[in-house]
């Protein structure tokens, strides 16, 4: 269990340098280093490329791009921002970041619950603001992805060829989610996000570019970025399967959003975790968002479903057949598009935001699920225990489904680290958020004892995969594996000297 008392509450910005210094530096000499580096960068790549906050117009607008402001520019200031137009950028920045040993965080989407993992104090935050563009080529039939997209706009953009790439299932997530896996509505069918890699462009900690593919030489590290997260380099371009699914005039998903009384919590419930362990059909996809706000220590919590099957109104009816007995208040079910689908569930963006993770496997129809009882109990207690709070805005509980044919497409496409256990069956990621209101910088110690409080008690299944898009940066994700031996090996190999762990925030465990 990690206490409050582990933590730096000074400010974020004092606990960057204290834990990603070495241990002969200090911050003095970890800002010297990084302004030495941002000099060295600003001569060899010019001052557009290359801003400080004294010197950049668009400094401000980097600083300020995460969506958790717990990571702007109020607790981070980077010496520098390197905004790079090509991979060359990318690898003049990382080798002068290797040689110099200067502390450097990487931005594409900015969509982290993790605080510093997409900034960093006193060192050279490279941010893809400007490579944001996709493409598609019918005759490899592949998506071309640069690093700094969100899923709506690579979406949108390529609805009109009636393809999409397997991401977010939302429209303001980045690629950083590929780096984590990637839980998207197309899961079901094509596994993790991350599983339908074609080549990826990767500059390594020196700087050196290689492609990786699932058969050349680096295919070592092309199934290590399929959930490894940021510990094995930059990528600067990702190609991947097109998935055929329609153009924007094309409703070939029916379903939409259920809202359920808090009153219908145990028997939705159950519902999931029947249908998580029962389900065999891909074209059916459920999301949830159990949702808690408060006014005058009243709790509001609406329990938010959204179900969509890929094909015809009737199985819609017959794949969610449990969910639809179940009281709700209201509905939003119709015909929709792929993008209509990507655009069902919004997030505010400006507002302080913090991830825990647990998972959970599905039981058969006959049996209770008490674990889901007791996960979604701890939460209710959380939120209670803080409905007087002025610090939170609101509390969320997501139950995303891993089922048994995601994790059986992500074998037969070569594997990825994260390996989910065929022989049990589907299983539930749990998320844990909790989101502070605006004006908030920092979290307060006794909601953030609370919050460390369900991550070490909530229930999980033992031998499941955690999800790391969606998890606190101090827990263990990569353990939980089924390839961790494989990632540490792989991380030895192309980070010998271990200069990722040391000089950038990321996954703990290699």
């Amino acid at each position: 269990m990690v206490t409050v008392s582990s933590f730096v509450l000074i400010t974020a910005a004092l606990w960057y340098c204290v834990v990603s210094a070495t241990e002969t530096q200090n911050c003095s000499s970890v800002a010297a280093i990084a302004a030495q580096t941002c000099q060295q960068l600003e001569s060899s790549l010019g001052s557009t490329i290359v801003q400080t906050q004294t010197s950049g117009s668009e400094y401000a607008i980097g600083a300020n791009f995460a969506w958790s402001t717990f990571s702007d520019e109020v607790n981070f200031q980077p010496s520098c921002i390197v905004f790079p137009n090509t991979t060359q950028h990318v690898q003049t920045a990382m080798k002068a970041i290797f040689e110099n040993k200067a502390d450097y965080a990487v931005q594409a989407g900015g969509h982290s619950g993790m605080i510093g993992w997409n900034t960093v104090q006193n060192g050279v935050l490279i941010s893809f603001m400007n490579m944001n563009s996709t493409s598609y080529d019918s005759e490899s039939d592949t998506i071309t992805l640069l690093p700094g997209i969100h899923w709506g706009d690579a979406t949108s953009a390529l609805q009109q060829y009636g393809v999409a790439p397997v991401g977010g299932r939302i429209a303001t997530v980045g690629t950083g989610l590929l780096l984590g896996g990637g839980i998207s509505y197309l899961s079901p069918a094509e596994g993790y996000a991350a599983d339908n890699y074609v080549s990826l462009d990767v500059v390594l900690v020196n700087g050196t570019l290689v492609t990786a593919t699932a058969d050349n030489e680096y295919a070592d590290l092309f199934k290590a970025l399929k959930g490894g997260g940021n510990r094995f380099g930059i990528v600067t371009k990702y190609v991947v399967k097109a998935v055929h699914t329609g153009t924007e005039d094309e409703k070939r998903w029916f379903g939409g959003l259920l809202v359920y009384p808090n009153s219908s919590s145990e028997a939705l419930l159950a519902a999931l975790a029947h249908f998580i362990h029962d389900t065999t059909d891909p074209n059916a996809v459920l999301a949830t968002t159990f949702r808690t706000t408060w006014e005058n220590s009243s709790q509001d919590i609406e329990l938010d479903l959204v179900l969509v099957y890929n094909g015809t109104e009737a199985s819609f009816n017959t794949s969610f057949a449990e969910f639809l007995s179940i009281p709700y208040t209201s509905s939003a079910l119709q015909a929709l598009s792929y993008l209509d689908l990507l655009n069902a569930v919004t997030f505010p963006d400006g507002l302080g935001t913090l991830f825990g993770a647990s998972a959970l496997t599905g039981v058969p129809a006959s049996t209770l699920a008490d674990q889901y009882l007791e996960t979604y109990r701890l939460y209710n207690n959380f939120s209670t225990a803080f409905a007087s709070s002025t610090d939170i805005a609101f509390t969320l509980l997501d139950f995303s489904p891993v089922p048994k044919s995601q994790i059986q497409a992500g074998y037969e496409k070569g594997t990825n680290p994260i390996v989910p256990p065929l022989g049990t069956g589907g299983y539930f990621e749990i998320l844990f958020q909790v989101t502070y209101a605006e004006g908030i910088t920092e979290p307060s110690p006794d909601v953030e004892q609370g919050r460390q409080l369900w991550i070490s008690t909530a229930p999980s299944t033992p031998g499941l995969p955690f999800f790391l898009n969606e998890a606190d940066a101090n827990q263990q994700i990569l353990a939980t594996y089924g390839g961790y031996e494989f990632l540490k090996q792989v991380y030895t190999k192309y980070d010998p000297t271990r200069f990722n762990v040391q000089h950038t925030q990321g996954p703990l465990g290699l």
